[in-house]
């Protein structure tokens, strides 16, 4: 991650930084892109860089970082729902806004691809729909809660890394190109 100097920058000259970064990132890929490049884009000596950033990885990390949170800020917080016709609206809704950024910005899905998710990315917004599937009855909590929402988690995980990987039905309409409502009823659900 940055070192504290960058930290210390004003939002303004962080944002650029990220968002010279990420095109780099996003037209070359993680490994393709050059460091030395980056830095004259931004207008930046290669000093400054390195009093910024340890190298192009933790560039790297600080740019899919920073696109996984503007992402899920896209996502918005989860809201407590009464019934399951109201979870799986909210599921859709927060999909079908997650899909349209992605469109809308492709190289936050093109570095949010080459990233490996950081645990517990979007956890509190799988814990608050799990625990509201458990509180109306969607959700059998009989394996108990922590093992139920790290297998949500997974499961919308991998989804998500499909998705992202080869766009299509999936990233145009949620819930169409990957049976994702269906793993989680079946993964919810008591035998």
């Amino acid at each position: 991650m940055p070192l504290p100097r960058f930290d210390r920058l004003a939002p303004d000259a962080r944002a650029a930084i990220l968002a010279v970064a990420r095109s780099h990132f996003a037209r070359d890929g993680r490994d393709g892109a050059s460091l030395n490049r980056i830095i004259a884009d931004c207008g930046i000596s290669k000093t400054s860089a390195y009093h910024y950033f340890d190298g192009k990885d933790d560039l790297f990390a600080a740019v899919a970082a920073d696109t996984a949170a503007r992402v899920l800020a896209v996502l918005g917080r989860w809201t407590s729902v009464r019934t399951a016709d109201d979870l799986w609206e909210q599921f859709a809704a927060g999909s079908a806004r997650l899909s349209g950024h992605l469109r809308e910005h492709p190289d936050d899905r093109a570095v949010l691809a080459a990233a490996p998710p950081a645990p517990g990315q979007g956890g509190e917004w799988i814990a608050a729909m799990v625990a509201d599937g458990v509180r109306i009855g969607l959700i059998d909590a009989g394996p108990g809660l922590e093992l139920i929402t790290a297998a949500t988690a997974a499961v919308i995980g991998v989804a998500d890394a499909q998705a992202l990987a080869r766009p299509g039905p999936a990233l145009d309409h949620p819930g169409e190109g990957v049976p994702l409502r269906t793993l989680l009823e079946r993964l919810w659900t008591a035998r």
